[in-house]
This record gives structure tokens, sequence and C-alpha cells, in this order.
């Protein structure tokens, strides 16, 4: 079952960009957005040969909070220029400049060896949110890797499957090396679609620094304690991946662990199938009118599109029926989500074009589900996933 997951995963991974690119263009904003992803995927493999693979400012996407700080300190620093020193100005930009810090934040002791303290450090997640290593309470999966790197992408949907059936008693850190918030993004949600915590090191602070790399993807092993258990460079298997986890909780993973719920299992499953089929036929639909707008006036293909819809609502009623096990419910959560999206204002939207024949409206209704459907495809490959490896 996990072998089935993971074959899909990675057709999926090798087949994204070939689709992505290949297909017709649907509008000129969907070519010009394809060609913004095709620049941003050179730059990502270009970038590391000619500019060491730096993929540009380290605070890029930044939160609202953490942006305003950065603000306020860039406004003190001018102000100090200006008029000169004060206690209390100096004071609030050395504050401002620690709670803005992201790199590498020394630590006596440490070092990137087994049996060494974890090197501690600050980044930015894809949220844009400072997150420091050594805030995060429990062990920690510690993997460096880079949309270039093929084992690196490879092995990323393994660690998803073992950071499931740690069932939160392990924090997974990807830390993505050298490239830009939407490569990274692009990478972590659409090709692998991992669930686990992804930070931003774009200036590589860390592999320039602390974390010296031989090769990627490595991977560190952190004890609860803040010790490096251990360390691996290149790729991790999933039984391998297993093994080093579960050492670090004391528990055994995989066929071990407690099985998923049978009824719940296999009502999920049926429930994904009949989602992934029925969005299937009304993607067929959706090109039909692409290809032939006057199709709107149809009543056939509008009772076919409408019924589609439908299908949306009932899918999303019958999941909102299922009760998930504890360890699968943050995954749950995300498929009904997206369901809810689909169902409930995609749905509304597209049957509202239809009455009006609103070309216009129903783009926008078309333009939601298909990103709420990309969104239900990771997740559901992810729940689906899970369950399989536990039944």
């Amino acid at each position: 079952m996990a072998d089935n997951f993971l074959s899909r995963l990675r057709e999926r991974q090798q087949s994204y960009i070939l689709f992505t690119f290949l297909r017709k263009p649907y509008s000129t904003r969907d070519a010009i957005n394809r060609g913004l992803v095709v620049a941003a995927i050179a730059a990502a493999i270009v970038a590391p040969i000619f500019i060491g693979g730096r993929g540009g400012d380290a605070a890029e996407g930044a939160g609202e909070a953490f942006s305003a700080k950065l603000v306020e300190l860039g406004d003190l620093r001018a102000e100090r220029d200006e008029e000169g020193s004060s206690s209390e100005l100096d004071a609030r930009i050395a504050q401002l400049e620690e709670e803005t810090h992201l790199g590498y934040i020394e630590r006596e002791g440490d070092a990137a060896d087994k049996g060494a303290l974890a090197p501690d450090f600050r980044l930015l997640d894809l949220e844009g949110e400072p997150r420091t290593l050594s805030e995060i309470d429990g062990p920690i999966v510690l993997n460096f890797w880079a949309s270039w790197c093929e084992p690196c992408i490879e092995e990323m949907p393994e660690f998803e499957i073992v950071n499931q059936e740690a069932g939160g008693r392990v924090t997974f850190i990807g830390v993505n090396d050298g490239e830009s918030l939407e490569t990274a993004r692009q990478f972590a949600y659409e090709v692998t679609g991992v669930s686990y915590l992804v930070l931003l090191d774009p200036r590589k602070f860390l592999t320039d620094g602390p974390y010296p790399l031989v090769g990627r993807p490595t991977t560190f092993f952190v004890g609860s304690d803040g010790l490096i258990k251990d360390l691996r460079v290149g790729i991790v298997d999933l039984e391998t991946l297993r093994e080093l986890v579960g050492n670090l909780i004391g528990e055994e993973l995989g066929a071990a662990q407690e099985a998923v719920p049978e009824d719940y299992g296999e009502a999920t499953l049926n429930i994904l199938d009949s989602a992934r089929a029925n969005f299937v036929v009304a993607e067929e639909q959706i090109q039909r009118w692409r290809d032939d707008p006057g199709v709107l006036g149809d009543p056939g293909w509008q009772r076919n599109m409408e019924a589609q819809t439908r299908v949306w609502s009932d899918l999303h009623e019958q999941f909102l029926a299922l009760t998930p096990p504890e360890q699968w419910s943050e995954l749950h959560e995300k498929v009904s989500d997206a369901l809810a999206q689909i169902a409930n204002a995609a749905g509304p939207l597209v049957r509202d074009a239809l009455s009006g024949e609103n070309e216009g409206g129903l783009q926008t209704a078309i333009t939601l589900f298909e990103s709420f459907r990309e969104i239900f495809d990771i997740a559901a490959d992810n729940l689906g996933g899970v369950i399989e490896t536990q039944q």
C-alpha cells in the first residue's frame, strides 16, 4: 500500500511540470502565469550555478508583524543617523535587531555533529512567520533540501508519511536551501505535497555557516534534549526513516502502529476516489466550454455541469459525516476544507453563472474550483496514503 502511494506521488512529481507546461493555455492570464512558473523553475536550476544558489532577501514574504518590526528598525536607524544616539533609542534598536535576526544563533557547545548540540537558528516559514529551532519542544527531524536536488524531492513524500505516523510527537522541518519563497512553496506544496514545517534560508545562512553540508539531502535527527542523535547524508528510505524517528520517540513506527479503523478508512477512500472521478468529469465539461464557449447556452451542457456541482455538495456532506481518528484529524480537516470550498463556494457560483449564462461569472467560479481542486488533490493524496499504509 505504501509503495502504491509513493508511486502515485512520484508519478505526480514527474508529470506535474510536463502537464502544466504542455497543456493548452485556457487564457492569456494562464499563459502568463505559466511563463512565470517556467522562469521560476529555470531560476531555481540556474541560480545555484551562477550565484551560489542564493534565492534573495532573507525576509522575503515576511508576515505583517515581522515586517512591521523591520520597518520600525529601519526608521529608528535613520533617526539615529540624523539626530544621534540616546540610551532609549539604542536599547529599542538592539531589541528589534535581536527580534528580527534571521540565521544562526550561536550557543556554546553546538556543532553539526552526532552527539553535539544542534546549532540554533531563526528562519521564516512559508507563511512569513519567524520560527526558532530551540523554541520547538520535543524531538526534531531537520532536513535540508532544494528543488534542483532530485533525491531531496524523491524522499519528501516518505518524510510526510512518517510525519503523519509520528502523530505530532516529532517535529519535521524541511529547510529550503538557497531558493526563493515562490520556488519553495511550489515544490513543497504542489510537487511533493508535504504538510510539515518548511523554513526558508535563501541566503544560505545555515549551510554557509553552522551546517556545512557535504551533500544534499542531509538530515539531522535531534532528540528532545537538543542533541543530534543521528545524521544521514543522501536519501533516507522509508524503513530507515521509520527506524530513526522511532528511536527518537522510543516506539516502532509503520506496520506496528495501530491501524486506521476499517470503517473510517474504507469510507474515506471511497469518498476520495468518488471525488477524483467526479472532478475528472467536471474538468471534461469545463474543457468543452473552453473549446466552444457557445455551449454555455446549451441546456444539455448546463444540466451536466449543474449535476457535477450537486455531486460536490453530496461528497462534502458524506465527508462531514465521518469521524477521523485523532492522529489523522489534521489531514482530514484539510480535505474537508477543500471540499467545503468546492461545494459551498464554487458550486453556487457555477449555478448562478449557468442560470444567467454569465461567461465572466463562470470563469471566476471555475478558477475557484480548480484552485481548491489542487489543494484537495494534495490533501487527499496525503490522507489516502497514510490510510493505505496503516491498513
